[in-house]
């Protein structure tokens, strides 16, 4: 049983320490935003631990039929895969599960009408802003959204941030203090108008959040364990260097998807639910278990302590270290001091 070696992403949203304190060994010293552990096994999905030290952008994946639409779309076009400007490079849908290692901050998905409408009245917006939600509810989010997105909004952020910094309902101080941060960094993106509009979480050790394709989110900050579809397809509106296509952004958004739940790991073996019907993903910690009569490929991924693996011979994973098991009828234990995952390509019996 080999173990598996994580690819190193570098982006400069990444911590320089996180990933490398989390293994055990010593910092690249470069920002170190992603271990990847799958691409290039044939893998029906991707498993990444995130270390994010910077916001991320505004930005939403597609589904599978609007993925199918959109390569095809550019294909025809002669866009390259490599062109920064191209948005779809495969055909992928991609639903992610992010369950967070330590405390993890993201703003995720839109408010409900009526919650909509008391933030943008706490944080004093102009009422244009958010009239249509007031006149046509649910309806009215396309004509919201675009309007914010595709505005020029210098003095309006001014404001907002104005009353993020002389003092909101408690209710909304977390957000208005995110908004600040983000601000500094993306200073009149028009983006930033949206944010009290979207649903602010803080995940726990343990929680986490399943984010379906046509959901727009923000991760802030924090580490966690990612697991998804592998499709390679993001849509950005704002709050980045990147490429952006807030028209594209703007058809893809799902203004009817349900909110966003945290998931809490209440138990030493947790099963979450997503990312997708056919994926499972399980939480372990300070336990042992008994997986029998396998017929997936697994990944078992430790995060903390040391996880030992039995299947005819012992594994032993550090902090940060994976490995796969294929095989059928394939049984075996997990027998954790600290937490870790298994990810199962098909759901069968344990």
């Amino acid at each position: 049983m080999p173990r598996l070696e994580g690819t190193l992403k570098h982006y400069d949203w990444g911590s320089k320490t996180a990933i490398a304190e989390l293994r055990g060994i010593p910092p690249s010293g470069e920002p170190e935003a992603e271990l990847w552990f799958g691409p290039g096994k044939n893998l029906p999905w991707l498993v990444k631990i995130l270390a994010i030290q910077k916001p991320l952008s505004l930005q939403l994946h597609p589904n599978a039929k609007q993925a199918l639409r959109g390569f095809e779309l550019e294909e025809g076009r002669g866009i390259k895969l490599d062109d920064p400007k191209r948005l779809y490079r495969d055909e992928k849908s991609k639903s992610e599960l992010v369950c967070a290692l330590t405390p993890f901050k993201a703003f995720c998905g839109l408010r409900e009408i009526d919650s909509a409408i008391e933030s943008a009245e706490i944080f004093d917006l102009p009422k244009e802003f958010f009239a249509p939600l007031l006149t046509d509810g649910e309806k009215g989010w396309g004509k919201v959204i675009a309007g914010l997105l595709l505005g020029e909004w210098n003095q309006e952020i001014e404001d907002l941030l104005y009353r993020c910094r002389s003092g909101v309902d408690e209710t909304r101080e977390k957000e208005a203090e995110e908004i600040i941060k983000i601000a500094k960094i993306h200073k009149i993106d028009a983006s930033i108008m949206l944010l009290p509009f979207m649903n602010y979480h803080e995940l726990g050790i343990g929680d986490a959040i399943h984010v379906e394709p046509g959901v727009a989110h923000i991760y802030i900050q924090g580490m966690a364990v990612e697991v998804m579809e592998p499709g390679d397809n993001v849509l950005r509106a704002g709050l980045t260097k990147k490429h952006t296509d807030k028209s594209e952004f703007i058809s893809l958004l799902d203004v009817k998807a349900e909110e966003t739940q945290v998931q809490n790991a209440s138990e030493e073996d947790h099963e979450y639910t997503g990312p997708v019907d056919n994926l499972t993903v399980r939480r372990i910690e300070d336990t042992k278990i008994e997986v029998n009569g396998s017929k997936s490929i697994d990944l078992i991924l430790a995060t903390t302590g040391v996880s030992k693996v039995e299947n005819g011979e012992e594994m032993q994973l550090e902090s940060g270290q994976a490995f796969l098991i294929h095989g059928e009828d394939s049984d075996y234990t997990i027998e954790t001091t600290g937490s870790a995952f298994l990810v199962r390509g098909e759901t069968c019996s344990y």
